[in-house]
């Protein structure tokens, strides 16, 4: 599509010709349905492969609301009653009694206007091997999933509750995404794999620095592309799915991305106001990664992951 103020070109070059027939024809060539290696392209131009729904295209066909939805409308409504409010109050406590656990201290202050922010964001893929500190890094974690103010609800049987809001939105107010901290080059963090609390304001140890080595080998992502060997930190957005399917059934699963995106996005502007680089990654082996910290991929799986450090 050509862009305001960009002048239109001819097709001067066979790789373009390619390009342009690539996006507007599909064949029907049968056969292909019996080939063992078929790369997505070849599925989504052939008619033939494609007569069948992928795994993806099922995916959005089974997750639509549609009226009359009769069991997702009374799992929504559960969620107004005393004892759905409650949990929601309740969301995020746990005994940290015993564990190894950090306070955050004091972040580093966003002092760049966010408009300038959002005009030089760009993805950084080159980092330079230096240290970030651990300010910083509160900063980052707090602008992704901080809790940032409380609500009162008044409770049918009497009483009240206090529900938290955070920096990124959440379906329903559930936050079914944990961000998990990988520290590669963090002052004052020992290597391992922390997860942020941000109702204690506290990262808590959830596996060893043998752990945390073993998830960045599951990365794909080659050093040519990205620097993973000089980053300062690795974040993983990890969901638990039935935290939001238990309310909106399939269809959460939809919300779960949508939260990922912008806790992502709130990080990398904040990156991008301490002058630091970021980019997001998909290239990770899923199953090593969830064999490494411990997770079983389903009842609790990583979404999305990020690299920081500073820029080459």
């Amino acid at each position: 599509m050509k862009g305001p103020g960009v002048p239109d070109e001819p097709l001067s070059s066979s790789a373009e010709q390619i390009a342009l027939y690539k996006n507007a024809y599909q064949t029907v060539d049968e056969w292909t349905t019996s080939t063992g290696f078929r790369p997505h392209s070849l599925r989504f131009g052939n008619i033939g492969v494609t007569a069948a729904r992928t795994i993806g295209e099922q995916f959005l066909v089974a997750t639509r609301y549609r009226r009359a939805d009769r069991e997702t409308e009374q799992s929504i409504q559960s969620y107004f009653l005393d004892p759905g409010v409650v949990m929601l109050s309740r969301n995020g406590e746990e005994d940290l009694s015993g564990r190894l656990a950090t306070a955050l201290q004091q972040g580093a202050p966003l002092r760049r206007e966010l408009g300038e922010v959002l005009s030089s964001r760009r993805s950084v893929r080159q980092y330079t091997g230096d240290h970030v500190a651990l300010d910083q890094m509160a900063t980052l974690l707090r602008a992704g999933a901080a809790i940032t103010a409380t609500g009162q609800v008044d409770l049918m049987e009497g009483g009240q509750r206090h529900i938290s809001f955070h920096t990124a939105p959440s379906p329903g107010g559930l936050y079914p995404i944990d961000l998990y901290l990988l520290p590669l080059r963090i002052d004052g963090l020992d290597q391992g794999v922390w997860r942020y609390v941000p109702r204690y304001e506290t990262l808590v140890a959830d596996g060893d620095a043998r752990q945390a080595a073993a998830a960045v080998e599951s990365f794909a992502v080659p050093e040519e592309i990205i620097t993973i060997s000089q980053a300062a930190a690795i974040l993983l957005l990890i969901a638990r799915p039935w935290k939001v399917m238990r309310k909106y059934g399939d269809r959460g699963i939809r919300y779960l991305f949508i939260e990922a995106g912008a806790i992502s996005e709130n990080v990398h502007l904040a990156c991008g106001a301490l002058g630091l680089g970021s980019v997001d990654c998909a290239s990770v082996h899923d199953d090593e990664l969830h064999a490494a910290l411990n997770f079983d991929g389903e009842m609790q799986l990583v979404v999305h992951t990020l690299f920081v450090g500073v820029p080459a």
